[in-house]
């Protein structure tokens, strides 16, 4: 690998492995998953490696991405200034204070990196059968699920979201699954579901909305039965108190309001409520659109269909300005 940002997605690219395989949690502040770093350099065109030099105490990937990228400018440094005898085969720490990289203790010898036959270890041999065995016993992995994704259309942003995590993308594919859209489905999960994760600091899988409700708020939305402003306010409940998309609908009689009489009726009234804001319209300032229709959505709560309540109002403001 060549920089600091290579090894730390590597890195990155390990921890989801091991998340996806259940392995571990692989919480690096945690000491679950250990980062030791080694680096030389060499001038270009020659063959030969430099000294070897190992980097220890990184405890996230972007300190693994900070020391890698400082340690190989120290040793450069070194070179181009002719004291290449200054790189010497050490340990050194990252100090994350001074973004530097400090000697923790020097190794004289092959013996002190420990490079002779252990005689306690016995040799281990896989057979094929059971590799291969293995191997078929897999979940779907990181790179896999990714181009899976991709497949389906998603963008390189959605893709490296909704994989990152195994339980966010466990929850979009049972999403998926339950006939959920699935770009309306990446949509919700990355934007208002994980902005309340992250504010509540909780996981996916600790929020009390199913992916089976997600997909029933979905089609709600795209059936017409409710409005997104609605399903919003409905997904903030679901996701702090659980229910049902079709219980929480009829509860709070949230259903939209797609008769054109009823909107017109209510059109009418708020024309009628508002003279100096029509009359200001109708002499060119347009703009009031937004206040009538802000008017109307008031009166009903929101459920008017936003689609028709522009069409007959503009049809409304438009009448009798001849």
């Amino acid at each position: 690998m060549r920089n600091g940002i290579e090894a730390a997605e590597y890195a990155a690219e390990l921890q989801r492995l091991v998340r996806y395989l259940g392995v571990s949690n692989g919480n690096m502040q945690e000491g679950s998953l250990r980062c030791d770093v080694n680096i030389s350099v060499r001038p270009l065109g020659q063959s030969q490696f430099g000294t070897k030099v190992e980097i220890k105490n990184l405890n996230s990937f972007s300190s693994v991405n900070r020391a890698i990228d400082y340690e190989i400018s120290r040793q450069v440094l070194l070179l181009s200034q002719g004291q290449g005898d200054q790189i010497v085969q050490e340990t050194r720490l990252w100090e994350e204070g001074s973004q530097k990289t400090v000697t923790m203790r020097k190794k004289e010898g092959l013996s002190d990196y420990r490079y002779f036959p252990e005689p306690d270890l016995p040799e281990v041999v896989l057979t094929e059968g059971y590799v291969n065995k293995i191997r078929g016993s897999l979940p779907e992995l990181p790179e896999m699920k990714r181009r899976r994704y991709e497949g389906m259309g998603l963008s390189m942003q959605d893709v490296l979201f909704l994989a990152n995590d195994v339980k966010v993308a466990d929850f979009f594919d049972a999403a998926i699954a339950k006939g959920a859209e699935v770009k309306l489905a990446a949509n919700w999960i990355m934007g208002d579901i994980a902005a309340h994760m992250k504010n509540e600091k909780l996981s996916i899988d600790e929020i009390k909305l199913t992916p089976h409700e997600l997909a029933e708020l979905i089609a709600a939305i795209k059936g017409g039965t409710i409005s997104g402003k609605i399903g919003k306010e409905i997904l903030f409940e679901l996701m702090a108190k659980g229910g049902t998309v079709k219980k929480l609908i009829e509860e709070k009689d949230l259903v939209q309001i797609t008769d054109p009489t009823e909107i017109e009726k209510i059109i009418d009234k708020v024309l009628l409520d508002n003279p100096k804001q029509l009359e200001q319209y109708r002499g060119g300032k347009t703009k009031l659109q937004g206040y009538f229709a802000g008017q109307v959505m008031k009166a009903t709560k929101g459920k008017a269909n936003p689609g028709l309540l522009n069409k007959i109002l503009l049809e409304k403001l438009n009448a009798k300005s001849s």
